[in-house]
């Protein structure tokens, strides 16, 4: 996990004046599970801990993750804007391309290309914050299912 986005679970949690143990609480989260990303201890928390994280501090994901964007957009505007930053790792953007391609593959055939690449760039950016620099299959499979609806994938369990 980023340094930034460390910063932007401190920075929400003292705007909401809460206290680590409040935080995990709201959340649902095990005790010390958010005192030990923010110490770096846990370097990659699932996507349902920093989702349950969000929504403890009322703000989405997306704002999280986008706390390591350099452009200081988030990702949600990203995929709005007319301009987004350049493909830093093509080899990555390729991988994510595939990725979720494959995810969508079996789902209704009606997705759109502006919903695929959407998808795609947040995973691009998501994936591109991390070392080392490869698709994030759990953030792409809980994005795809996010945005396009859990009827497209199995249930799990």
């Amino acid at each position: 996990m980023t340094s930034a986005l460390k910063e932007k679970i401190i920075e929400r949690m003292e705007a909401k004046n809460l206290s680590i143990a409040e935080l995990e609480r709201r959340a649902g989260l095990s005790i010390h599970s958010v005192r030990n990303i923010i110490k770096g201890r846990i370097k990659k928390p699932s996507a349902q801990s920093l989702q349950a994280i969000a929504e403890a501090l009322e703000c989405s994901l997306m704002d999280l993750v986008n706390a390591s964007s350099t452009t200081g957009d988030d990702l949600a505007s990203l995929s709005q804007s007319k301009k987004s930053p350049p493909v830093d790792y093509p080899e990555l953007m390729l991988e994510c391309a595939k990725t979720v391609l494959t995810l969508i593959k079996d789902c209704d055939p009606r997705v759109s290309v502006d919903e695929y690449l959407d998808i795609v760039k947040k995973v691009y950016f998501y994936s591109s914050k991390e070392e080392p620099r490869k698709a994030n299959l759990r953030f792409a499979e809980w994005l795809t299912e996010t945005q396009l609806g859990s009827s497209c994938f199995p249930a799990k369990g």
